[in-house]
């Protein structure tokens, strides 16, 4: 089966799951190319993040299934400190990656 394009939205357990987020990513040295690199696994794959200091953070995720991207998430301890929910999209426009193909044909193949 061919992998289909998600967006998860996170958010934290609670007050102290998010200090202890951000308190550990402080000491974490990691290029950008070892973040692909950590978020690549054999059902899914996070290819971006935009993460701020709210309550909320989001990440682009590759995979078959949305029980794939929270598997892969409880398999790495994700789910411990964080409630996710991923959402199937079928479009995306990236302005740094434009092709001039039409992107709206996509609505005509979606079941809503």
């Amino acid at each position: 089966m061919a992998r289909k394009t998600f967006m998860a939205i996170h958010t934290y357990k609670s007050d102290l799951a998010k200090k202890n987020a951000f308190e550990s990513l402080k000491n974490t040295v990691r290029t950008d190319y070892e973040w692909v690199e950590r978020w690549d696994f054999p059902k899914a794959q996070c290819i971006a993040t935009w993460v701020g200091t709210d309550d909320f953070f989001f990440c682009h995720w590759e995979a078959e299934t949305e029980e794939d991207i929270m598997t892969t998430l409880s398999e790495n301890g994700m789910d411990e400190n964080l409630i996710t929910v991923a959402y199937p999209i079928f479009m995306h426009i990236n302005k740094n990656d434009c092709s001039g193909l039409d992107p709206y044909k996509v609505w005509a193949e979606v079941d809503v």
